[in-house]
């Protein structure tokens, strides 16, 4: 804590915006690091001139790619003349309110959070829950309910404890069923492929043993936590409260996270991430993280198709997934 507070007398905070800055179509960007610093030049090498602190929202209006001499690209973040932020620390978000009339179905629905960052309460202007809710995050809607003020709230399930969060109605979309329909469904099962190699964090996807798209991924740490070998996303659910096991060293709890697509029965999945941008780079406990728009192409792409009024589904088979090692 002191390094802290030394860090605090040493360089100035970076500027920020309100967390519920109305920006709608302006990108922003939150910190997800509990320092993230900021540099004269796009190096980490060079002077840090400020820095921010976890969940602080800046506006990112620019964006700087640089190349190493390993042929690796960096990207940043130009603040301004003279302050760079590594985009690894910073997750690009919007705020954007919502408002809707659209009816809850009985079985609830998928919804969307669309603000940097909501609190979240144990009932509509109940006590506050020690959790935020995070820009692209995804939670299924159980109803809405309007407080004593005529205000909508959404009532949202805990997927861990079987509960319930309450959040703000404005903070969150519903997800149309049109974003669901499969993508390729005319490809049949046996036809679709994914290959992630760990090496490179490149997954490519595949249709007839053609490659129709590939993308930079997060996979785990440690040596083995994403194992290599066949497997197949049987099972796919759009969203997952996932918190670490008892003997996990590692101690996470991250609400709401989105596109979930599962490759092995203890749980390896190709999910999005909010908590990082450091795509390229190994981060996970074991999971495929994925920017969370690339996730949602992935849980939409490979079977089985999940039905929109089901939070979970699992089939006896699903698109084939190769882990190789990569060159």
């Amino acid at each position: 804590m002191m390094a802290l507070g030394t860090l605090g007398v040493m360089l100035p905070r970076a500027e920020t915006v309100r967390a519920d800055f109305e920006s709608g179509p302006t990108q922003l960007g939150r910190a997800v690091n509990s320092i993230v610093h900021i540099y004269e030049e796009p190096s980490t090498v060079s002077k840090k001139v400020a820095y921010l602190r976890y969940d602080d929202i800046i506006k990112v209006p620019e964006i700087t790619s640089i190349t190493d001499k390993h042929k690796r690209v960096w990207h940043w973040y130009k603040l301004a003349d003279g302050q760079y932020v590594d985009s690894a620390w910073i997750q690009p978000v919007f705020n954007i309110r919502n408002v809707s009339d659209q009816p809850i179905p009985e079985k609830g629905c998928l919804g969307e959070m669309t603000m940097a960052k909501t609190e979240v309460f144990t009932a509509p202007r109940g006590e506050k829950i020690n959790h935020l809710f995070y820009y692209a995050t995804t939670f299924w809607v159980l109803e809405r309910i309007f407080d004593e003020y005529g205000i909508p709230w959404y009532k949202l399930l805990d997927d861990f404890n079987g509960g319930s969060y309450y959040i703000r109605a404005y903070a969150m979309r519903l997800v149309p069923d049109e974003e669901l329909t499969p993508i390729s469904p005319d490809v049949p099962m046996e036809e679709k492929r994914i290959q992630l190699e760990i090496l490179t964090q490149k997954v490519r996807f595949f249709e007839r043993g053609k490659q129709v798209w590939e993308t930079q991924v997060s996979s785990g740490k440690e040596k083995g936590s994403t194992p290599y070998g066949v497997f197949q996303t049987n099972r796919k659910r759009p969203c997952r409260r996932m918190v670490n096991e008892p003997a996990n060293p590692n101690v996470y709890d991250l609400p709401g996270v989105p596109w979930c697509s599962y490759v092995t029965d203890n749980g390896v999945a190709f999910h999005g991430a909010y908590w990082h941008s450091n795509w390229g780079q190994r981060m996970s406990n074991g999971c495929i993280n994925m920017r969370p728009e690339d996730a949602k192409w992935v849980y939409r792409w490979c079977d089985p198709a999940v039905p929109t009024d089901q939070y979970f589904y699992e089939t006896e088979k699903g698109t084939r997934v190769d882990i190789v090692p990569g060159e």
